[in-house]
């Protein structure tokens, strides 16, 4: 599969699994209070400390590794089977003791449950890699919809016996199951494989320092839920979660559907000794065009939308999301550089970059929490200023990208963002604050920001109006499809690194 084919495949995985999370966050709003849903936040904000490491630093190095042979896959299955095992039975043992910590019953049973699940992806660790070597997102496109609506029937239907949060992780349990027994059904072939640790220096000496990174950024990604679950209370954490929840929705459906297929096409580049810089510029260039102008309808449309979809006892959620909306957007100013330092292996690079942000992130949030909830979760604005600082830095002494050509990226993704907002605020202000009226509101003025964004974007030349352009050809003229690019357009004298 062709990249570009394979970036269309994985954001049509992502936004579906988006609209079905979407849609059941709405009906487990309406069965749970924020309360119950604060300790199942809690748990999947500590397990999120260390989740990553049981796969993603080995399943980076395998997947952009020039070569793979079963002896790399049986020890990274190995390792990630090891790694996995001793963090469920870490977090096992931690259960009651954070129970304790936040004075909540329920947030041990939760974490149990959430933990053993963990171990699901990490025995489906080889079929996934295979699938993802292939680049077949087709099939972890069926693979990830199955898990969403396995999870979302499970949770709505536990909720709805009133089992509180545990319903959340059984539902989460029931889709690491699901998932690991598609992604096989797709790749039998690597149930024979057997893991071993033999072998495993060279896996080491790259998970570790990328393992640090990826621990240090997870924590500073958890951080805030942790501290404000602690310091303000469970439902508290529960409104910024949901607030970051529903900001995250632009990210995890637009961004990164685009982003999975990059790291073995990147690998496959860098391999053959071609310039990361040029295809950098334009990766970033798309990405902000595309969610920078999404995260600004979104801001200002928040907190009725929250208010008229949720319920009131959700409407501080909504409040939150234009702060949380303005730090997401800023990190995408240097996407996707965790891809680009892996590629080059510069993970000291990228361990001290995430270091230094999540000291930062820490710090900034306490000190936000002794004026307030409000204050805290702006704080992560000014964390994320500190993020785009480190990245632009990194990504400039890995692959030499000229700043130059970064700033015409973003001044052209912000003039198509700004274009898009006086229609939304128009409506805002103008409709009446009936939750019909609200949801009719945010769609229409939605429809008119998008054809308003299309035409800046032919009108500044962005990045995107190349594959609009292309996307308009092809349904004018189905038989000229085979003319429809099928990759990265080839750099200018100017890029040319």
């Amino acid at each position: 599969m062709r990249l570009r084919e394979a970036m269309l495949s994985s954001t049509l995985q992502q936004n579906t699994t988006v609209l079905v999370y979407f849609a059941t966050g709405v009906v487990i709003a309406h069965l749970l209070t924020p309360r119950e849903a604060g300790s199942y936040t809690v748990a999947i904000a500590a397990i999120g400390v260390v989740t990553g490491l049981k796969e993603s630093a080995i399943g980076s190095y395998v997947v952009s590794a020039p070569e793979l042979d079963d002896d790399l896959l049986k020890t990274a299955y190995g390792l990630t089977l090891t790694i996995a095992t001793c963090l469920m039975l870490l977090f096992i043992g931690l259960s009651g003791p954070l129970a304790d910590f936040y004075r909540d019953p329920a947030l041990g049973e939760t974490l149990r449950i959430v933990a053993i699940a963990q171990l699901g992806p990490a025995f489906a660790f080889p079929a996934t890699m295979r699938l993802m070597r292939a680049m077949r997102f087709g099939a972890l496109l069926v693979v990830g919809i199955t898990a969403a609506i396995s999870q979302s029937l499970v949770s709505i239907t536990l909720a709805a016996l009133g089992y509180g949060a545990a319903a959340l992780a059984w539902g989460y349990f029931a889709a690491a199951l699901i998932a690991a027994l598609a992604t096989f059904a797709f790749r039998p072939d690597a149930v024979r494989l057997r893991p071993m640790l033999r072998g495993t220096r060279r896996l080491l000496a790259f998970a570790s320092w990328t393992s640090a990174a990826l621990f240090v950024g997870c924590t500073a990604t958890s951080a805030p839920e942790l501290l404000i679950g602690r310091a303000l209370g469970l439902a508290d954490a529960a409104l910024f979660a949901r607030a970051q929840n529903l900001v995250s929705f632009v990210r995890n459906g637009l961004v990164l559907g685009l982003a999975r297929p990059l790291l073995p096409s990147l690998g496959d580049r860098a391999g053959k000794g071609i310039s990361l810089a040029p295809i950098y510029r334009r990766l970033v260039e798309t990405i902000t065009g595309l969610a920078w102008p999404v995260y600004a309808v979104l801001a200002i449309w928040s907190e009725p939308l929250v208010r008229a979809i949720y319920g009131a006892a959700w409407t501080t959620a909504g409040t939150l999301m234009l702060p949380v909306a303005v730090a997401h957007a800023l990190t995408l100013a240097v996407a996707p550089q965790y891809d680009i330092l892996v590629v080059k292996r510069r993970q000291q690079l990228l361990f001290t970059s995430e270091a230094a942000i999540c000291v930062f992130t820490i710090v900034t949030v306490a000190i936000g929490l002794t004026l307030g909830l409000g204050a805290a979760v702006w704080s992560l604005v000014l964390s994320s200023i500190f993020f785009v600082i480190c990245y632009f830095s990194a990504i400039k002494s890995a692959i030499g990208v000229l700043p130059s050509l970064l700033f015409g990226a973003w001044g052209r993704s912000l003039a198509v963002t700004l274009v898009t907002m006086p229609v939304p605020l128009a409506f805002r202000h103008l409709i009446p604050d009936r939750p019909v009226e609200i949801i009719l509101g945010f769609i229409a003025s939605s429809m008119v920001s998008g054809l308003i964004w299309v035409a800046a974007v032919f009108l500044v030349r962005h990045e995107l109006s190349l594959h609009l352009g292309g996307l308009r050809q092809s349904l004018l003229f189905p038989s000229r499809l085979g003319t429809f690019p099928r990759s990265w357009p080839q750099p200018n004298q100017t890029e040319r690194g």
